[in-house]
């Protein structure tokens, strides 16, 4: 049941909220497994792990999600279609290893004698971490706003210049 006057959720809402998570997960598990492998304490690895798991479990409603709002932010007028592919283009190949250092998460778990692959599974971690750091970059350059919002351009004019075109 929804409440009058407010407003409907729209894709790009949604994947501003689901894309934070793969990104936290990924960076805080990769972060707080490697300290556990320095330190040698093997619970912070465990723990490192499954924020993996759970990272890669977040990334495919953050890379779908975001697949309808490029649809719907491209069409805006103050958005370049351009910046907009280039973030698609950077998550796409975000979302690879994160999801791969998910499964190879769940795997080390199962196998939670071989420590070569806990440490490799955490440094993938790190790589991830990485690329999902270029893709947010890229993303950080889509102006998000109300889908009537006047066009960058067009919303910063120097006040001298208006005052001389109504002259």
């Amino acid at each position: 049941m929804s409440n009058p006057g407010s407003e409907s959720v729209s894709w790009e809402h949604l994947h501003l909220i689901s894309h934070s998570f793969p990104i936290v997960l990924t960076a805080s598990g990769s972060m707080v497994g490697l300290y556990g492998w320095v330190r040698d304490r093997e619970p912070l690895e465990f723990w490192g792990l499954v924020a993996l798991i759970i990272a890669a479990a977040f990334v495919a409603p953050a890379y779908l999600t975001g697949l309808a709002a490029a649809d719907v932010v491209a069409e805006r007028t103050f958005v370049r279609p351009g910046i907009v592919q280039t973030h698609r283009f950077w998550a796409t190949w975000a979302a690879i290893p994160v999801f791969t250092a998910g499964a190879l998460a769940a795997f080390a778990l199962h196998e939670r004698d071989d420590r070569r692959l806990r440490h490799f599974v955490l440094v993938l971690g790190v790589f991830a971490t990485c690329m999902i750091g270029v893709a947010a970059w890229q993303g950080s350059k889509i102006v998000h706003g109300p889908e009537d919002a006047e066009p960058a351009a067009a919303a910063h004019v120097d006040p001298a210049f208006a005052e001389g075109a109504r002259e």
